[in-house]
């Protein structure tokens, strides 16, 4: 990795008034080799991708990367290999196809690592090393290199060889332990919050292990566990239970119990309150038509509120139906107490916040001219751009320019082709 800080400065109306930008992107110049599959590898290397990043996406020859056929789109996304899984983490990448069990691919991997700045896998604990690819190997070959494994359980623990997706790991974490109601007892969150925080925190580890690399010029070996993060993710929850306040199944309610936190319904649509004081409590009566509320000594305090949890609930429901969840939602924000219609997922889509923030972009796919949505970082950066340079990449679409790169001249990319390693 090179790191050499290009600077402008572009001068306003007025002398002196500067405004210094970079031009480089945040992670050009690494290049990231990425064994992932599904989700929680394959987000984390698109967040190095959008800013910047080289990352050479190393799939199996023919299906590719598992997380192709997961949450299915229509038969012609399917026939180019692409899901909403796929498409979500994939775009700004590269497509190798090579078969890490073949003998002969031993070969092109040592070539792709040895000027690699990040390798980064997800296979269950143990697979990478069985192939001869795992990190005292690889480290061999660049004692530079930022290697990080992503697993359900980390690399060693009585649990390190279990197979794990993202409910396994809402299970095995406390997130289901707290989410439904009674009359369901326990249930997975509808978002796959695991893998997509496992992925936040992986690219989170990755950009710290690059940092140190520059100043004590030595790589390291990440071992990141999506239980793990799941706890540390849960660690509010698991305070509570550990000093003797274990929550019950909290449905829409909000840690505390406070009967005014949670989902009601208007007059169309769910609106979630959330005040976490007793002065936004007191708020919210006045925009419900009933501000002699404000000082009922049944509602100013949590216990008091908890005392009298169906009088407030049913006070609360019958001011809100006169309107709707998005009327609500604006004249809350204008109380300064925090609430929000729930959208559906469409209407996310359409968010005019969201839409003003450029998160939510298009590009066109490789293979016709419809429209692949992605998203960007959730962050700005001043003076960059964070994006994707390129669409989800097609199965092995780059794997003859990336041999290239490598050195491999062609006769030799067509015997590998012929030998099935690639």
């Amino acid at each position: 990795m090179h790191l050499v800080a290009f600077m402008g400065a572009i001068c306003g109306e007025g002398r002196g008034n500067w405004e210094v930008r970079f031009i480089m992107r945040t992670f050009e110049g690494v290049r990231v080799i990425d064994f992932t599959q599904a989700v929680a590898g394959p987000f984390a290397t698109y967040q190095l991708a959008l800013q910047g990043a080289d990352v050479v996406k190393v799939e199996q020859p023919g299906a590719g990367d598992q997380g192709r056929q997961m949450y299915r789109l229509d038969a012609d996304f399917q026939k180019l290999g692409y899901s909403a899984i796929f498409l979500c983490g994939n775009a700004g990448k590269r497509s190798l196809t090579l078969d890490l069990k073949h003998p002969d691919a031993r070969a092109v991997v040592h070539r792709l690592v040895r000027d690699a700045d990040v390798v980064i896998e997800n296979f269950k604990a143990g697979t990478m090393d069985r192939m001869g690819f795992g990190w005292n190997d690889l480290k061999q070959l660049n004692p530079k290199l930022v290697y990080c494994s992503i697993s359900g359980f980390g690399q060693t623990g009585p649990r390190a060889a279990a197979a794990a997706y993202d409910p396994t790991i809402q299970a095995a974490s406390g997130v289901m332990a707290v989410n439904g109601v009674p009359e369901t007892g326990p249930m997975r969150v509808g978002a796959i919050i695991c893998d997509m925080s496992s992925s936040i925190t992986a690219a989170f580890a990755i950009a710290g292990a690059l940092f140190k690399r520059e100043r004590a010029g030595v790589g390291g070996h990440l071992d990141l566990s999506m239980q793990d993060v799941a706890a540390a993710f849960m660690s509010p929850n698991l305070l509570q239970a550990a000093y003797g306040f274990e929550p019950d199944l909290m449905g829409n309610k909000s840690l505390s119990g406070n009967p005014m936190a949670t989902a009601f319904p208007t007059k169309a649509g769910v609106l979630l309150l959330i005040p976490a004081t007793d002065a936004q409590c007191a708020k919210i009566w006045p925009v419900v038509g009933r501000p002699e509320f404000s000082d009922d000594p049944r509602f100013t305090t949590l216990d008091a509120r908890l005392a009298n949890h169906a009088d407030c609930t049913a006070a609360l429901m019958a001011g809100l139906a006169s309107e709707t969840a998005a009327d609500w939602e604006l004249r809350f924000a204008e109380a300064g107490v925090p609430a929000a219609a729930v959208l559906t997922l469409p209407e996310v889509l359409e968010d005019r916040q969201l839409a003003h923030r450029g998160t939510i972009q298009t590009m066109k796919s490789p293979a016709d001219d419809r429209d692949l949505i992605h998203t960007r970082t959730p962050f700005k950066i001043s003076g960059e751009e964070t994006g994707p340079d390129c669409p989800p990449p097609l199965v092995g679409a780059d794997t003859d320019a990336v041999l290239g790169e490598l050195g491999y001249g062609a006769d030799e990319i067509v015997a590998l082709r012929e030998a099935s390693v690639v």
